[in-house]
């Protein structure tokens, strides 16, 4: 009896070990693309502005929900498939063009 009940001991602390650690393993994000329907993202002409200068983005008129992000801003860390985020470098140049 006693034998039975350190085995279920054993086997409940095992259990929660292994939760707690797939707890820590990083969160994979989903594939990169827009909402159904949206084509992908970022859409070509707007991937097309990498090493380009920010300041082509003020003339531009995008439908889509973006963010212009530049060194040493705090940026959220939730995930919106659908949405631009401009990366701009230290030189004003656009650097990347991704979506999450």
């Amino acid at each position: 009896m006693e034998r039975g009940r350190a085995r279920i001991g054993l086997i409940v602390t095992l259990g929660v070990a292994a939760f707690g650690l797939a707890a820590c393993q990083p969160r994979v994000s989903p594939p990169r693309s827009g909402p159904p329907g949206a084509g992908t993202c970022p859409p070509p002409g707007l991937a097309a502005l990498q090493g380009r200068p920010e300041t082509v983005l003020a003339a531009l008129d995008i439908a889509r929900p973006h963010r212009i992000i530049h060194p040493g801003d705090a940026v959220t860390m939730d995930y919106a498939p659908g949405r631009v985020n401009f990366e701009i470098d230290e030189n004003g140049t656009i650097d990347a063009v991704r979506c999450y």
